[in-house]
Parts: C-alpha cells; structure tokens; sequence
C-alpha cells in the first residue's frame, strides 16, 4: 500500500512540475517495453514554446522567472514552468553544511554508497560500476550497503518486489516514504531523514556518493546529522551533458549561462566539502584541481574491469551461429547506451563506404534509437545494421565477443573529453581491438594503445576499420585496471578519513 500511495503522489508530483517531459518519459519507457499507446496522449514536438520556455532552454533560469513575474497572465504551461524554475533555482542554492566528525569508531569500516540507480532495473556503465565496486570492497574485507536516490526504482516505472534485496553479495535498500511531495525542500528532507535511519540502523562509519550535487547535498547532510565523513566520488559532469544535448551553435553561450554556472560550482563547493573526493581519470582530476580543490583529497579509481574475463573461452563460430551471423562477416559495434553525444550516427556514415561483409551491430537503447534506425534506412544500410536493444548483463560479454572491432565514435563535446567509459575496456580486457574518437578521455582509459580517429569524421573511421590489426596491447592494458585493484585503493580510503 505504501509503494502504491508513493507511486500516485509521484505521477501526480511530475505531472504538475512538467507534464510534457513526463510523458515524453512515459513514452520512452513505453518504447523500450513494446507497449502501444495513442500518440494523441503526447505533446507534439513541433508545438511553438514560449520566450520562457526558450530562456529555461538556454540555462537563463532568473531572465525566464522575470519575464514570467512580469506577464501577469500564465498559461497552464507557464506556470508549471515557473514551478519548475523556482525548484531548480532552490536546489542550486542548496550549499553544504559543516560537517563536525565524532570520535572516530574502533569498529572497523562499514560503507553507505548512496546511488542514483542501480542494477537490476538500470543497465549503464554507471550501475556497472557501482556493482563491481562494491563487490571488490566486499572481497577485500569491508562492509558496503547501496541505498538509492528518493522513490527509486518507481519513479521510473520499475515495482520492486521488496524494499531491500541481495545482488552478488551487496544488500541494496530502497528509500520509499508514504508520498512524494512537491515541494523539493520535504523531499531532500525526507531523503535525509530516511537515509541518515538507515546509517544509523546499519551502524556505517562512512558515507560515500557519486555524481551528480543532488546526491552531495544529501550525503552531506547526513554525514553532518551523525558526524561521519562522506566521499563525493565524481563520475559524470551534470552541467555538460545539459551542455551536449543543445544545438552546436548554443553551446558556447549556453556554457555562460546562469543554470551552467550554478551546476558547476554546486559541484565543486560539494567536492571542496568532502573529506575525499575519487575521481576516475587523471584529466578529471586535473579540471578539479584546477577548480580549487585541495589535490590531496583527490584520489584516481579508474573504470576497471573483472579478472574473470580474461580467463573466459568462447566459440566465437557458434555464437555467430547463434546469432545469424555469417562466418565471414566482419562485425563492427558497440554496447552503449544510444543517445546522441554517443555519435553513433558517425558509425552509420562509416558504414556505407565499408565493404558489403562489414555489418554493423549496436547492443543497447535510449532516446535516439528511432532517429539511427530511421538514418540507417535512409542511408540504406539497415540491411547491415542490427539494433538488438538491452541485453541480459549477465550474457552481455557473448554480445562483445561477436564483435571484431568495437567502437566509441563519440561526439567531441564538453562531457565526452572528461568522463571515462567502461565499455571500452571491456572490449580491450576481451581482446577486441577499439577504434574511439580522438579525444582525451577515451585516450587515457584505452591507454593510448588503441586506433583513435578524428570525431565525426565518418570517412576518417572508415579508414581506421579498414586499417585497423589485431594486436595484444589492449588485454595488456585491461589487466592493469581491474576492481580489485580498484577496491583496494578504495579501501585505504575509507579506513583513512575514518581513523
């Protein structure tokens, strides 16, 4: 009953802050779930928007609440934005509080990894992460606990068949309360509330988070309300995947604007906050360094990989079999989340310059599916290209062993030249040889072993598949970076803010 009234309040909740991009989520997650529903029941996209609307677009979020003060008369959806405004504008004001530790415990370490979403009801190299993080820690000795963000897994359509559950080993626990409530000042409190319960029940001496500040403004108060130290572990960058979702010729504007500016230095008065901050590459930690933050609490885990794959077999022949696919193709892909700073589109070009045995295979979802499969027609290589969707992570490995070459043809935004995926490191510890975009991220995490070509240049990746040799350097390259390794940096960590 609890979970029903919280699932009414949040569709009731998101439907009055923002009831276009509700339904626009609805309606992904009907997609990806291959259900039906009237196209009447969804905002049309070519409907015109407001001078507001178009500030709010751009980051200009206090220009977007003067115009509206100063129109008087609101439509219905004016004054949702101006709700929405009023709320993003809070939380961007929201800074840490002083944190004044208590002696600390003789114990020994026992973690609280509060997370955005976790496995099994997201797929992405984030909840990947996250899993084998905590496994690794596991392994190596100390207590770890996940717990996840506010109404998770409901609020994005998932019932959990309990609060709590076991996955390899890491006790997971849900935060639901009787409601979601509108206003964001109870639902951090409530977050609070229930996550600081939950610490204090488990007996944790550390409280850890990732990217992005929403988390940090709760982890942080927590640590605060028990006297416990908290790590800001900085995964993503917020403020430029906004940045990379707008029109080239907005971005270096957009990247002075008020809601850039705010995000960013959220980020960092929260990794300043922290009493240690891990990021996972050396160019992330040189941006934040730049950025103010004490070098010393800046510590590097890597994305990484399991032991296990390198010891693991496959029937590379009866897997094609498997999968229709001929023994003499040559495959070309990735296993992604298929959004557009991915730049698969690059891929799609590539291909049709590429020889008739080369067949595309892209592993994944996400909101810019139906635009590629619509590219692919028009570029009439859908007869070489197969989209198969999410995979079951537990087989995901068959699904990069099919491939001969793996790519990472990612767009050269803000957001791509900082942060560190995993997927290519898998593909390195399997033996696959990868082609990425030229740009420094994907340099430091394939360890510059790899053939880069130049971003959104399809001809220039047709030459590098076409090119591109088998070779050695990249199993190499993986075996360096593993999570036990990773855990264990992790570990001394935690037992050092805690002594």
């Amino acid at each position: 009953m609890k979970r029903i009234i919280f699932l009414i309040t949040a569709v009731i909740s998101y439907l009055w802050l923002d009831w276009r991009g509700f339904m626009k989520k609805l309606g992904e997650r009907a997609r990806l779930s291959n259900l039906k529903i009237p196209k009447f029941l969804f905002p049309a996209e070519s409907i015109s928007i407001s001078p507001a609307h178009q500030l709010v677009e751009l980051g200009e979020l206090s220009k977007a609440q003067e115009y509206l003060a100063a129109k008087g008369k609101l439509t219905i959806s004016e004054r949702k934005l101006k709700n929405r405004v009023t709320q993003t504008l809070f939380e961007l004001g929201l800074k840490p509080v002083e944190v004044t530790e208590k002696i600390p415990s003789k114990k020994g370490v026992k973690a609280l990894y509060f997370l955005t979403n976790s496995l099994p009801f997201t797929t992405s190299g984030y909840t990947k992460r996250s899993q084998s993080l905590m496994e690794a820690v596991a392994e190596n000795g100390v207590v770890i606990h996940a717990a996840t963000r506010l109404g998770y897994p409901l609020t994005i359509g998932k019932w959990p068949k309990s609060s709590t559950y076991l996955l390899g080993g890491i006790r997971y626990h849900n935060i639901f309360p009787w409601v979601f409530s509108r206003s964001p000042a109870k639902r951090y409190g409530k977050t609070i509330e229930l996550l600081a319960r939950l610490a204090v029940d488990l007996g944790v001496t550390v409280i850890h988070t990732t990217t992005n500040f929403p988390n940090a403004i709760v982890a942080n108060r927590v640590a605060a309300k028990l006297g416990l130290p908290w790590i800001y572990e900085v995964r993503g960058e917020l403020e430029s995947t906004w940045l990379s979702k707008l029109p080239k010729d907005k971005q270096r504007s957009a990247e002075k604007s008020e809601y850039y500016q705010l995000a960013r230095a959220q980020e960092t008065n929260y990794a300043n906050a922290a009493n240690a901050v891990v990021v996972l590459s050396e160019i992330s930690k040189s941006q934040l360094i730049r950025r103010g933050i004490t070098p010393e609490k800046i510590f590097v885990i890597p994305n990484s990989v399991e032991q296990k794959l390198f010891d693991k077999e496959y029937d590379k022949s009866a897997l094609r079999e498997k999968h229709g696919i001929a023994e003499d193709a040559v495959v070309v892909g990735t296993v992604s989340s298929i959004v557009g700073y991915e730049g698969l589109d690059t891929l799609l070009r590539a291909l049709v310059s590429l020889p008739d045995q080369y067949r595309g295979l892209i592993v994944g979802d996400g909101v810019d599916r139906p635009r590629l499969e619509n590219l692919a027609k028009s570029l009439g290589v859908n007869s070489r290209l197969d989209f198969v969707g999410n995979q079951n992570p537990q087989t995901i490995d068959e699904w990069y062993k099919l491939l001969d070459i793996f790519v990472v043809p990612r767009k050269d935004t803000a957001v791509c030249r900082t942060v560190t995926p995993i997927k290519a490191l898998t593909a390195q510890a399997l033996g696959i040889p990868v082609i990425t975009s030229d740009l420094p991220a994907l340099r430091e995490v394939t360890g510059g072993v790899e053939s880069y070509a130049i971003p959104e240049d399809s001809r220039d990746l047709m030459e590098k598949i076409i090119a591109i040799k088998p070779h050695s350097q990249g199993v190499e390259w993986a075996a360096s970076r593993t999570w036990n390794q990773a855990a264990k940096k992790l570990v001394q960590i935690y037992r050092g803010i805690t002594s």
